[in-house]
């Protein structure tokens, strides 16, 4: 019997190590304190890989983004050209297709030979609708079969909400974006080192002119609009797309990417003339943010989060769970740590020994004002070792508390009780046949003592 139990325990443990289970950051949007004209905007704190959106205001709008389409045209064209001393001319029908549209040309005649390289500085600086159809041209053959390609890139990024229909940016119903698909355009554009040398210059000369970038935080002699801090890229504005631009910043080792859709032309702040608010908004935006808003660290690593219970530990039933890394982000400059809270949405009910130290837990929301402002991974503090003795027990009790398990014992058991039943009943019956016989066998020597009855005599 002995031998028999430890075979089937023996079984039992190895089964059930076959069952057990292996054991295997988002940021805050905040309402800026200025007034801002825009239909929408987005910006964007370019210091984390992860590009966190730190305000916003209908980012997913389908608004028409005038000139920042050219944007587009510049990086399809640095996409496709390597050389950029190549040189190109201006063709009839590059010239033909912007007559009569009021676009803002440099004036190229044709037949005029340049540069790639001056073609985009023509086109990121001075917003040349007539050097985007040269560009067009050199790189596809045609203004359509250009404009396919600019669809196929913003395609490929992940910019589903974007069409166009032109590479200059002249209104066209068809012609569309959101806020937040160029955010997208623009951080991906400026991974690109010509581009982002090429649209941060504040001017070129081109035909014996000094040529301005359009964007007027640029200039300082435009005491509304210029900003010290900014950087480029693109200004853009048609009557339908009002005024819009894109354009970023640095101050103090802080870097943000704002993007302001249409935006009005009005009188501001009882003045009597009219401001183009675009470019007060990107102002008003970066001043905000960084007046506002600071890295923190608002969880250490190391810092105890939570618990989780283990399984089969030995000497500890719980093991705390703790910060893998410092994780540092963007928040408001008065943040009130005491008010921070953590939610743990993939916490499991309990993990199973050994447990190493550091070993990967789960994930942990860091939650203020309720709103996540980051995730945070969570470790084991500590290591715990496996108790055999408990994984003996709690293997058995978790054999047994198998349905299965149980309904086999309930099984066996009314079995052994039928048996018993019948082997009683049998028993009784036995007992009974010898009683019986027994009884016959008293009768029979009674009968015997006795002697015989005298005959009869008549």
């Amino acid at each position: 019997m002995k031998k028999t139990l430890s075979i089937f325990l023996s079984l039992l443990i190895i089964c059930t190590s076959f069952c057990v289970p292996a054991i295997s950051s988002s940021a805050a949007t905040y309402e800026p304190d200025r007034k801002i004209y825009a239909q929408a905007y987005l910006l964007i704190n370019l210091d984390d890989d992860s590009f966190p959106v730190v305000a916003e205001k209908n980012s997913t709008e389908k608004l028409y983004p005038a000139s920042l389409t050219k944007i587009v045209t510049a990086i399809v064209v640095l996409n496709n050209v390597k050389d950029l001393q190549q040189k190109t001319k201006m063709s009839q029908a590059a010239f033909d297709r912007l007559l009569g549209t009021g676009a803002q040309v440099a004036g190229i005649e044709v037949g005029e030979e340049l540069t790639i390289e001056e073609l985009l500085y023509l086109t990121m600086v001075y917003s040349a609708c007539d050097a985007c159809q040269v560009l067009a041209e050199f790189v596809a053959g045609s203004e359509e079969a250009f404009v396919q390609k600019m669809n196929d890139w913003v395609k490929s990024i992940g910019c589903n909400d974007t069409h166009f229909v032109n590479p200059d940016g002249l209104h066209d119903p068809n012609h569309y974006s959101t806020a937040k698909d160029f955010a997208t355009i623009t951080i991906e554009a400026l991974k690109n080192a010509d581009f982002n040398r090429i649209s941060t210059t504040t001017s070129i000369d081109f035909h014996n002119m000094k040529l301005p970038h359009t964007n007027l935080m640029l200039q300082p002699g435009y005491v509304t609009y210029y900003y010290e801090y900014a950087q480029g890229i693109k200004t853009g504005s048609t009557e339908e797309a009002e005024y819009c631009v894109i354009t970023k910043a640095a101050k103090d080792g802080y870097n943000y990417l704002a993007v302001v859709l249409k935006s009005p032309q009005q009188a501001i702040n009882g003045e009597s003339y009219l401001t183009k608010c675009s470019f007060v908004d990107a102002k008003a935006l970066f001043e905000w943010a960084f007046d506002s808003l600071k890295y923190s660290t608002i969880v250490a690593e190391n810092e105890v989060v939570g618990e989780v219970d283990v399984e089969d530990g030995k000497d500890a039933d719980s093991v705390q769970l703790v910060a893998k890394q410092d994780t540092n982000v963007i928040v408001p400059a008065g943040l009130d740590k005491s008010a921070i809270i953590y939610e743990l949405p993939d916490k499991p009910a309990n993990i199973n020994a050994p447990v190493v130290k550091g070993q990967d837990v789960c994930k942990a929301n860091v939650i203020y004002g309720d709103e996540i402002i980051a995730t945070v991974d969570l470790v084991a503090a500590e290591t715990v070792e496996l108790s055999t003795f408990l994984k003996v027990i709690n293997a058995i009790k978790a054999f047994f508390s198998m349905m299965i398990v149980k309904i086999i014992c309930i099984i066996i058991i009314a079995v052994m009780v039928c048996y018993i039943v019948l082997v009683v009943m049998n028993n009784n019956k036995k007992k009974k046949r010898r009683q019986q016989r027994a009884q016959r066998a008293s009768d029979r020597d009674i009968d015997d003592l006795q002697p015989p009855m005298p005959p009869i005599r008549k």
